[in-house]
């Protein structure tokens, strides 16, 4: 299993948006006394002492959450603009000697520190590859398979993941270099919450009124 032992890899999670569908911020939803946000970063901080935070949307009451754990937190200002502003601030907040970085959704609740070390592994198997997760139960757009983060990109792709804009996130790079694209199932990875339904389900699942 790999673990600390090679902390070239940072972990990026992003929460800095609005959640204007869920009605609330997903970011500090209460999950047995610790919010959404916490709960996610400590998972990361299991898997690499190099995890950076991107917040926005009321970053100060975010941040305060926050401030007790070992992260980098990013400030990007432009959140409104969409995910890519996101990614390519907590990019461009990496240390010299990260050699990849996987980038994480705040609200993928189901994932685990277990998931991102697998995931992990695939990529140091792999290190030219992008890695992506993989929902083989879902058709996507075009009944393409369904696909998103978590996903490793290494060092080489720094500088295009910078210069990201739009609603899209990382999608561009990922159609651009499908030839290099690593494919991994995941089946958690493709539960968030955007919605009150989908908020309550996570209630449900971890036993906890909501």
């Amino acid at each position: 299993m790999t673990n600390r032992l090679n902390n070239n890899v940072a972990i990026i999670v992003l929460a800095a948006g609005q959640s204007s569908r869920l009605g609330q911020m997903k970011q500090l939803i209460n999950i047995k006394d610790k919010s959404l946000v916490e709960w996610q970063l400590e998972e990361a901080l299991k898997v690499s002492s190099k995890v950076y935070c991107v917040l926005g949307f009321k970053a100060s009451e975010v941040k305060a959450r926050i401030d007790h754990l070992p992260i980098n937190t990013i400030i990007n200002h432009k959140f409104s603009d969409g995910m890519a502003s996101s990614i390519a601030a907590g990019v461009a907040a990496l240390a010299p000697d990260i050699k990849a970085v996987m980038i994480v959704l705040v609200d993928q609740w189901q994932l685990t520190s277990a998931d991102l070390i697998r995931h992990q592994n695939f990529w140091q198997e792999s290190p030219h590859a992008i890695v992506v997760s993989q929902d083989i139960n879902v058709a996507g757009s075009y009944g393409k398979e369904k696909v998103g983060p978590p996903v490793i990109f290494s060092q080489g792709y720094f500088t295009e993941l910078k210069q990201l804009t739009g609603k899209q996130g990382a999608k561009p790079l990922l159609e651009k270099y499908q030839h290099n694209v690593l494919k991994v199932p995941l089946a958690h990875a493709f539960f968030d919450i955007d919605t009150p339904e989908q908020l309550n389900h996570m209630y449900k699942q971890l036993g906890i009124k909501a």
